[in-house]
């Protein structure tokens, strides 16, 4: 038996009525989420910056830039760190290899994947164990809401996550080891919310000032607890609803 756990009911008075265009569903097959953990302030880590970028778009990838604050210096603060950032890396690395964060280091459905610069990840052609549905409310701040379908009595096996990014940002760094490089950066993570028990999944995410909507889209994913797996993830271009009521 599988039953529809609704996340989040808001009056249609509160928040008017959905346009269509700003929800999405999961596929048949499970999609992937792909966790880099960069600084502007790492040297070695503008390769793996590009790396992401170049990511394919509609290969069943979902790419999100985080950055951590450890490398944040008197010669150069990485305006998009965040140490709940740190936090997570610390929480993967403790699940996956041993408890070692560095940077640039990439983790595909939560587990460290050290073989990113010989190319992508392979897309999973495996059928997802859990259906997704993101589904947007547009303004300052966003609404938004996960509904998840899982088996009878699993739901308190996972948690969820929203994560909203922004694409073609640029830094023109003036300290640090990466003195007088201009930086392009893709898929950085701006506002992060979780984790969120599945019959919870809920959340009013503020957008951070600068944030171009043109460019910014909002991931949710569902992890389980015990060992950190992602499940399955989607991502929803907020440019799909731009001008919707």
């Amino acid at each position: 038996m599988r039953i529809l756990f609704t996340c989040l009911i808001f009056t249609l008075a509160a928040i008017g009525i959905a346009h269509a265009d700003c929800s999405v569903t999961s596929g048949a097959t499970r999609a992937r989420l792909v966790e880099l953990y960069t600084s502007e302030g790492c040297s070695s880590c503008p390769p793996a910056d590009h790396w992401l970028s170049a990511l394919p778009a509609g290969t069943g990838l979902v790419p999100l830039a985080f950055h951590v604050d450890y490398w944040d210096s008197p010669g150069w603060t990485d305006r998009f760190a965040d140490p709940r950032f740190t936090q997570r890396q610390r929480a993967l690395a403790a699940q996956s290899n041993g408890g070692i964060v560095y940077t640039p280091e990439v983790a595909v459905d939560g587990r460290e994947w050290r073989n990113w610069s010989s190319g992508r990840p392979p897309a999973t052609g495996v059928a997802q164990p859990l259906g997704l549905a993101l589904h947007v409310d547009p303004g300052q701040p966003l609404h938004v809401r996960l509904d998840t379908t899982v088996a009878d009595g699993v739901a308190s096996a996972y948690v969820a996550y929203f994560a909203l990014s922004e694409d073609q940002l640029t830094s023109a760094v003036r300290g640090g080891e990466n003195r007088g490089v201009e930086l392009h950066e893709d898929h950085v993570v701006r506002a992060f919310v979780g984790p969120l028990k599945l019959t919870q999944a809920q959340a009013a995410i503020a957008m951070p000032a600068g944030v171009r909507v043109e460019h910014a889209a909002v991931a949710a994913f569902v992890q389980r607890v015990d060992d950190g797996e992602v499940a399955n993830v989607v991502q929803l271009p907020l440019d799909r609803c731009v001008g919707k009521d």
